[in-house]
């Protein structure tokens, strides 16, 4: 069931609310799924449907219900973030529903944005495509510049927004922000059509220029750290922030360290040698080389099991780092080579965006499409 709000004066959809699950990351609208019935394990260890007391399973992305999109200007408390969607619903169903704090979470997804041009997204995705994960599974989305590693406990995202936006929400948005614009200048005589594909052009840009990384949090990972499905209030953005962390740590191995991550050849030397001496540093600059050079799997087959996780090890602790070497770049150095999409990062994105003149239509460009 769809249930839609549209203005009549303007035919502006104001709000779809639907009793399905989203189609992806991208989806725009409200699922709210009506439940009249759960599961209990019985006696005999089997898991079977049993009526129980109504209740609903909300599922949203807050930032697109906020703005329509989600290229930037996101909230960044958990808590706000909820107690606004559920006032939202109150409002939207007409109805009274429990305190967004007592709500049970059984999944939140964690996203964190990076300042990376186009071709040096490019990069970073082709440096993924030459690393090995034996623990994830890696697998590609439906548009370019996009990678997801499925888990048990959480999943692991990398994606191109660019890429992203202008498969599944350029045209949603076009009809979007002309009946916005329609609204807001209704007694004008600004060119509707213009402002709207100024900000779609806006828009694009910034997300061409964007990567995004998210940690999807599921049910057993939260069941598991508070022993069931916790409430709102228990959640704090510290702990979000955290398993976001680890989890980036964990799958490329980067993450952790104090010292700058070294990529270059040179830089590489003189920090192994540093830390690990003459003999010890060659040693491991030679393992390096061959990490940068050959697949993983490839250098497994070369080194006994112990071996090659000490020297693994050993390269990390020295923030050493075989993604994105000069190796492996021959006419010019590497867009991506001190880049580790980590909070820490100097291309993490997290100052407010509302006065930066490319987000917003300025008052010149009304004058002009007018």
């Amino acid at each position: 069931m769809l249930r839609t709000g549209v203005d009549l004066a303007s035919g502006e959809v104001l709000y779809e609310l639907f009793t399905g699950e989203l189609l992806g990351s991208w989806d725009s609208r409200i699922s709210v799924l009506p439940k009249y019935d759960e599961y209990v394990v019985d006696q005999t260890g089997r898991p079977r449907l049993r009526p129980c007391e109504p209740y609903l399973i909300v599922e949203a992305s807050v930032h697109k219900v906020l703005l329509g999109h989600n290229v930037y200007g996101g909230p960044t408390g958990f808590l706000p973030a909820v107690r606004g969607l559920v006032n939202l619903l109150e409002s939207l169903l007409s109805v009274e529903l429990a305190h967004a704090d007592v709500w049970s979470v059984l999944r939140v997804d964690v996203a964190h944005v990076f300042r990376l041009s186009r071709p040096a997204c490019k990069e970073f995705f082709d440096s993924l495509q030459l690393r090995s994960f034996p623990r994830r599974q890696k697998n590609a989305a439906k548009y370019d510049m996009a990678v997801y590693f499925p888990g048990k406990t959480t999943t692991v995202k990398f994606y191109h927004k660019g890429s992203e936006f202008k498969q599944h929400e350029y045209s949603r948005l076009r009809q979007f922000f002309k009946n916005l614009f329609g609204i807001i200048y209704a007694d004008s005589n600004i060119n509707i059509k213009d402002l709207t594909e100024k900000k779609l052009c806006a828009l694009q840009r910034l997300a061409d220029k964007t990567l995004r990384v998210e940690v999807e949090i599921h049910a057993d990972k939260l069941q598991y750290d508070f022993g069931k499905n916790p409430t709102v209030a228990e959640l704090s953005d510290e702990y979000l922030e955290r398993i976001h962390d680890t989890e980036i740590e964990r799958l490329l191995r980067e993450g952790k360290q104090a010292m700058d991550i070294v990529r270059s050849t040179t830089a590489v030397m003189s920090r192994l040698q540093c830390v690990y001496g003459c003999t010890r540093g060659g040693q491991l600059y030679g393992f390096w080389s061959a990490l940068c050079t050959l697949d993983e799997q490839v250098i497994r087959s070369k080194f006994s099991r112990p071996t090659f996780y000490r020297n693994r090890k050993l390269l990390e602790d020295a923030g050493v780092s075989w993604r994105s070497s000069n190796i492996l770049v021959t006419a010019n150095d590497s867009l991506i080579h001190d880049f580790s999409p980590v909070r820490a990062d100097r291309r993490f994105c997290s100052a407010p965006a509302r006065n930066r003149p490319e987000y917003h239509v300025s008052r010149d460009d009304l004058r002009q499409s007018a």
